[in-house]
């Protein structure tokens, strides 16, 4: 393990945990973190995490942020920033207030920036901002000028029906098929996000059937892609597939490898050609998968 313990830091902190309890000024206790209404999740989300306060962080200089880098990274060789925007940006929700209710509030981005930049010179320790979507204008450049890398996901590299070629990532990024938030290589290709945002009640079987019309021009769109950039040998008969083929999981690797990004993330579902996904996103009582974290909301 050259580089050591893949580790994630959290958007926000846990009510119920002694930081919360015992963080003063720095935790704004009567708010929770979200994100507003979006074709996703009409009443918006609630992620009952509490916020950093911006006010008081200054006051206490960032301290209590830049200690919960270091608890992180003195046991991590690679930190990953959940929702990395939440460093120049974060949708709060008052306590009592459903998430229609919030507004998004400023923090100190070039302070905190430097305070990553800073805890991951000293602890040696690779930072990745996940930038996912659309960002803050500036955002991501701003980001790689300090030395983080972004977060670049296959899935998001479709941009007009035609994927991105391998050449065309960022360098200064880790790169990877998807993420525990979004369907697995193999989900994806049977459309099982979209049986489960049915059986959620997140969409009606009409939108269903046009999302999995979509899905099968979205694959032969992946399959031309693949074979474009000689990660796949041509074969008619991958269109066909009831299931994704292990040549073709194999392939989208091999595509990513291609890449220049410094890092390449292979998630151990799409290894074991696990067809669920970890996490969907929606609300926590209507799946009894994961909880009810999005990646949506990085793209508003």
């Amino acid at each position: 393990m050259r580089i050591g313990l893949y580790l994630d830091l959290a958007v926000g902190i846990s009510p119920d945990g002694s930081a919360c309890w015992q963080g003063g000024p720095a935790i704004a206790r009567a708010a929770r973190i979200g994100c507003p209404p979006d074709p996703f999740s009409t009443q918006g989300q609630d992620w009952g995490l509490v916020p950093f306060s911006p006010v008081g962080l200054a006051v206490e200089r960032l301290e209590p942020f830049k200690a919960v880098l270091r608890a992180n990274m003195r046991h991590a060789g690679a930190l990953r920033i959940d929702h990395a925007m939440g460093l120049q940006r974060l949708y709060w929700i008052p306590d009592g207030n459903t998430a229609v209710d919030g507004a998004y509030v400023a923090y100190p981005f070039r302070e905190l920036l430097e305070g990553v930049a800073a805890e991951s010179w000293i602890s040696q320790t690779i930072v990745i901002g996940e930038d996912l979507g659309t960002v803050p204008p500036g955002f991501t450049d701003t980001m790689v000028r300090a030395g983080l890398l972004s977060y670049q996901v296959f899935y998001f590299s479709n941009e007009d029906g035609v994927w991105r070629a391998p050449h065309a990532y960022r360098r200064e990024a880790m790169v990877c098929a998807s993420t525990h938030d979004l369907p697995t290589l193999r989900g994806w290709w049977i459309c099982n996000d979209v049986n489960w945002r049915v059986k959620s009640a997140r969409a009606t079987e009409t939108e269903a059937v046009i999302q999995r019309q979509d899905r099968k021009r979205d694959r032969k769109r992946l399959l031309d892609a693949l074979m474009g950039a000689q990660a796949l040998k041509p074969d008619p008969s991958y269109i066909e597939a009831s299931e994704m083929p292990d040549d073709v999981i194999v392939a989208v690797h091999r595509f990513l490898a291609a890449t220049p990004c410094r890092l390449l993330a292979v998630q151990l579902d799409d290894a074991l050609g696990t067809v669920e996904q970890a996490n969907l996103p929606g609300p926590s009582t209507s799946t009894p998968i994961g909880g009810a974290r999005s990646p949506f909301p990085s793209r508003i």
